[in-house]
């Protein structure tokens, strides 16, 4: 299940794959995994991406607590 909240808020930030993977260190592919929901990431690059985004990973990963 695609990670809508991941792709909005890159997208909302006007930032890249690209851009985004080079900071939390990542490659884009597996971002690209993430945002498709084909592949977990790591609770590191969770508060990475968390933290880049400025929201909380909860917000970011846990979408079915805040609609």
């Amino acid at each position: 299940m695609k990670n809508k909240r991941l792709i909005q808020r890159r997208e909302d930030l006007k930032l890249t794959q690209r851009q985004v993977s080079e900071v939390i260190h990542i490659s884009q592919s597996m971002l690209s995994r993430a945002e498709s929901g084909d592949r977990a990431l790591d609770d590191a690059n969770k508060i990475k991406l968390a933290k880049l985004y400025k929201v909380t990973v909860e917000w970011l990963f846990f979408e079915e607590f805040y609609d």
